[in-house]
């Protein structure tokens, strides 16, 4: 791929795919180390994209597949040498002024965020990749290389731990799913 159609990518894409790096990594840093790789990987693909098809999810898949390939590396050396994490995990609360109503959801959201960051990488990959790159599931086990079934079974898995994670802490599953 050549440097200007990189770089017209990270201009259209490029807050979506940190974004999205972002809640892969959880650190800021991994997050800008996996936003460079995956536009690296992407300057060394040996053809171009289709532009025609989701090229944020087929970004998305790539910066997933990194995160992956990275996260069993440091298993790895976790195993052989271990390193304690010394970073903390700090979240804001809502602002004042608002009403009890948005004060509410904004709490929702803010949990469904946190409980996401926490699921393993199995269900939280392919949940990222269905609502902030909104692949379909076929396209989804396309990207990773799993079946279409796999995928939606750690969809639902997914959903359904966060459904009793959500209603653990206090979510009604009429405020959780707006029934």
């Amino acid at each position: 791929m050549e440097g200007q159609e990189a770089e017209r990518l990270v201009r259209l894409y490029g807050s979506r795919i940190y974004a999205f790096c972002r809640k892969l990594a959880l650190k800021q840093s991994d997050a800008d180390d996996l936003y460079q790789q995956t536009f690296l990987r992407v300057l060394v693909m040996p053809r171009q994209m289709d532009m025609d098809h989701n090229p944020a999810g087929f970004l998305m898949a790539i910066a997933a597949r990194i995160w992956r390939d990275e996260t069993r590396k440091y298993a790895r050396r976790q195993r052989i040498a271990p390193i304690q994490d010394m970073d903390g995990d700090i979240s804001s609360v809502a602002t004042a002024g608002t009403t009890e109503n948005e004060m509410e959801k904004k709490q929702l959201q803010a949990d469904i965020r946190m409980l996401v960051e926490h699921l393993p990488d199995n269900l939280r990959v392919p949940v990222l990749l269905q609502y902030m790159g909104q692949l379909s599931t076929v396209e989804i086990a396309r990207l990773l290389g799993i079946p279409q079934g796999t995928v939606k079974s750690r969809l639902h898995q997914a959903r359904q731990q966060l459904k009793k994670e959500l209603e653990g802490i206090g979510h009604d599953e009429k405020n959780v799913f707006g029934r």
